[in-house]
């Protein structure tokens, strides 16, 4: 990628990608019982007002600023220069910052970060049984057809696959050695792959629920699949606070 980490989050540059760093951290396969008791909880309500998040690209001086820093660059100097950049303007390069040119373009890292749009929109999600569907109101055609076992957790996509999920856990350490801007979260993802020749139908998705300290939950759904012999591609990114009065599934 030019210059750049994939960011959450290897992820999406694609948006799997993006999806899949967001996700990427301390995981493991989850039994029915860990799900009912923790995954549950992260499901939206009925009607869940849910703010939609574009995929952007941001300048990042982290790395740039922590190399000249190990090099003896003067905190002001380091002020000086990379000032600029936190205006969102590209920095140029100073021989102050005690690196080489090569180093300064090296570490002059453009990251893919998950930023509020200012769209809103209301999930549309029914209890049929023992499973929770997602519908399609409000713009959320993506995730139309997708269901979940409130007992074990298991996703059904409408395309005819099925995926458990796993849980994942990303300490606040681990957010900062990577540079995550995400912080620290816990939740579960769903790796979700399958072909039918005979229907012409494949699927490469990838379907998280991450939860973070101040009660808002990440949605986040991205799929390469073909329908019927058509390609079809999307990706949706929502964030929403579960609310403690909502209840439970």
């Amino acid at each position: 990628m030019l210059a750049r980490r994939t960011l959450l989050y290897s992820l999406l540059c694609t948006s799997l990608g993006l999806m899949a760093l967001a996700t990427a951290g301390s995981s493991s396969n989850t039994a029915g019982n860990d799900w009912k008791i923790r995954g549950v909880t992260l499901l939206p309500a009925t009607g869940q007002q849910a703010q939609v998040l574009e995929i952007k690209t941001q300048l990042s001086l982290v790395q740039l600023r922590r190399k000249a820093a190990e090099a003896g660059a003067d905190a002001q100097i380091l002020n000086e220069v990379l000032g600029s950049g936190q205006r969102g303007q590209l920095p140029g390069y100073d021989p102050r910052l005690k690196i080489s040119e090569a180093e300064f373009r090296r570490y002059l890292v453009f990251d893919q970060a998950l930023q509020p749009s200012g769209k809103m929109l209301r999930l549309s999600v029914q209890r049929d049984g023992n499973r929770l569907i997602f519908g399609d109101m409000g713009g959320t055609a993506l995730l139309r057809g997708i269901s979940i076992d409130l007992s074990s957790g298991e996703m059904r996509f409408p395309e005819g696959f099925s995926a458990r999920p796993d849980y994942v856990y990303i300490s606040a350490l681990q957010a900062a050695q990577k540079d995550d801007p995400l912080g620290a979260r816990s939740g579960y993802v769903w790796q979700v792959r399958g072909s039918n020749p005979t229907t012409q139908t494949a699927l490469n998705g990838h379907f998280a629920l991450m939860g973070f300290s101040n009660g808002t939950v990440l949605l986040s759904y991205s799929r390469n699949g073909i329908v019927r012999g058509t390609v079809a591609v999307g990706s949706l990114n929502l964030s929403y606070t579960r609310e403690a009065n909502a209840g439970r599934w």
